[in-house]
């Protein structure tokens, strides 16, 4: 009898399938497409208050781990880790948890395989460093308007009428020739 479970799909993947589908061209015509950016020491000219160079770059590789977009600069994610490293000088506690998490890392976590690295990090999702790299790499990564521009998000509607007289009814993938639910 033929095995009948389902296939696990993580999120990772869609990210991977869709975003590679939908955001090559634009790479291409912007002139994005190119090898893929890892966390480098060279990447970081920021002056850190509450971290240092290679906890910076720690911070920037979980960072990217926990939101893959291999098609944005280190700049967006150093972005987050100036965040992390303001809500650090400004409470003490911050700075521990942080520091903490990131010298508990695997000493090679920046060279490990990003399999390796989110093996790792699924084990430390209900920790509160955990929780504040998400929150931080949400807001920083989807409310720059760069890279929403990238990821194709046109913005608000409610300025331009709502999406009734903007993108509702723009799918182009469903046919023409026969009516919805007939």
């Amino acid at each position: 009898m033929p095995d009948r479970r389902r296939p696990t799909v993580l999120r990772r993947d869609i990210l991977k399938i869709g975003g590679s589908a939908t955001l090559l061209p634009f790479a291409s015509i912007l002139e994005l497409a190119g090898p893929r950016q890892r966390a480098q020491a060279g990447a970081l000219a920021v002056d850190f208050k509450s971290l240092d160079h290679a906890q910076a770059i720690l911070l920037l590789s979980v960072a990217r781990t926990v939101f893959p977009h291999d098609f944005l600069p280190d700049e967006q994610y150093t972005k987050i880790v100036v965040v992390i490293d303001a809500k650090a000088t400004a409470d003490n506690a911050v700075a521990m948890r942080v520091k903490e998490a990131l010298a508990a890392l695997p000493n090679d976590f920046t060279a490990m395989e990003e399999a390796k690295r989110e093996e790792y990090l699924r084990t430390l999702e209900g920790s509160p460093f955990f929780r504040l790299v998400y929150e931080e790499t949400i807001a920083g990564l989807y409310g720059d308007a760069t890279v929403s521009a990238l990821l194709g998000y046109e913005g608000s509607s409610v300025e331009h009428g709502g999406y009734l007289k903007r993108g509702f009814d723009d799918i182009s993938w469903l046919p023409t020739d026969k009516p919805v639910g007939k």
